[in-house]
């Protein structure tokens, strides 16, 4: 009997689970179509980089989409069961709420594994690629962007002219460069020159051949000018590709968050903050599904006109509350308020202090009078999105 119901439930969540991280997705994917069919159309992306695109873009919220959307199940598959009068069903037949809690804690613990490796080896994996795709593109129309006879600025701190263009190969004659950075002013006119790039670096690299470096220094005020045969234009910056000396921390795996940490601690300076709290937040966020078990299952046994709306709604305000928390304690953290475990695992507390607390009072079965309220207000909230949607 037992068996049958966890079963049950496993379906009753395992539907809205998997609806909302596809609507999820899809939502914030399509803030970013405008962005892709810029890329497509005017820089001719090509579909095999467009899609790597999406592929790598993916990691970057899904560890987010995993958390909510099983909060977002929890809720109508209990309130579905408060709803249909099930939950009187089963204690009629002597069985107690923990055959509705069994089944989604089992689904927590599968959902704290898969976000969890998501975000220690997905989530850097693909933001490190998503930028160096986004590079690839550049690189691959940093050329064919060029006109002859055309002042060119879209690298940083660089403006490029060309007096030729070969229609046959990448080859550019006639080139005139101005560079200003590092507190110095350069000029490079050289014969021939071509683009080629560096991938792991990042670098858009212009290789000119014949020609003379006139470089000013203003600090020192003093000039310099010198001929070359060969010489490596790095170009920098180019097409929203910020480089860093270093990877930012959402592009580390979590050695090299250790690594970067180790390193701190050698140094006057100290660790990074920012760097202590990313690396607590890699455990803390996949730990929040038990949380959003603790509160789902009470929050969704709450008597309901509708399971949908009021499982979305309440889902609503809960993240909302979560995410409000997070930002509270991140910025306390960065200020030196919180040390950097408190910081990153600030809300988990807050909220897991407060599931315990209903979770205990609901499994002892008795009223908590503020769930109804709650139930009542994320019910509107959803009947207000439902009634939106219905008027589009």
């Amino acid at each position: 009997m037992t068996r049958l119901i966890t079963v049950y439930i496993f379906k009753e969540m395992a539907i809205p689970f998997i609806l909302s991280v596809v609507l999820l997705s899809a939502t914030i994917l399509l803030g970013n179509v405008l962005k892709l069919l810029e890329l497509l159309l005017t820089q001719s992306a090509g579909l095999v980089n467009i899609a790597t695109l999406i592929i790598t873009m993916i990691p970057s919220f899904m560890i987010y989409t995993l958390p909510a959307s099983f909060l977002v199940s929890v809720l109508i598959a209990c309130a579905r069961l408060s709803s249909d009068n099930e939950v009187i069903a089963m204690k009629a037949s002597g069985l107690s709420l923990g055959a509705v809690i069994k089944p989604v804690f089992l689904m927590a613990i599968i959902i704290y594994i898969a976000t969890m490796l998501v975000t220690l080896y997905v989530y850097p994996w693909g933001n490190y690629n998503y930028k160096k795709t986004l590079f690839k593109i550049a690189s691959q129309n940093a050329g064919a962007a060029i006109t002859e006879k055309t002042f060119y600025d879209k690298f940083e701190g660089t403006v490029l002219y060309v007096n030729e263009k070969s229609t046959t190969s990448n080859e550019l004659k006639g080139l005139f460069i101005s560079k200003e950075g590092d507190g110095q002013s350069e000029v490079v006119v050289a014969e021939r020159g071509r683009f080629s790039s560096d991938p792991e670096g990042l670098s858009i690299i212009l290789q000119l051949k014949d020609g003379v470096i006139h470089r000013k220094k203003q600090a020192e005020n003093t000039y310099h000018m010198v001929g070359f045969s060969g010489y490596d234009l790095d170009l920098g910056e180019n097409r929203g590709i910020r480089r860093k000396k270093k990877r930012p921390n959402r592009e580390l795996y979590l050695g090299e968050l250790i690594e970067r940490i180790h390193k701190g601690r050698q140094s006057p300076a100290g660790p990074s903050v920012k760097t202590m709290i990313d690396l607590q937040k890699r455990f803390a966020l996949p730990a929040v599904v038990f949380i959003f078990a603790l509160l789902g299952v009470p929050l969704g046994l709450q008597k309901v006109r509708s399971a949908k709306t009021t499982g979305f709604g309440i889902a609503i305000g809960v993240l909302l509350v979560y995410y409000i928390l997070t930002q509270i304690t991140e910025m306390m953290g960065e200020s030196g308020v919180l040390q950097p475990v408190l910081a990153a695992w600030g809300a988990n507390i807050i909220l897991g202090l407060l599931g315990l607390f209903i979770f205990r009072k609901t499994m002892q079965e008795k009223e908590i009078k503020t769930l109804a309220i709650i139930s009542g207000a994320g019910s509107s909230i959803g009947s207000l999105f439902s009634r939106k949607g219905g008027k589009k």
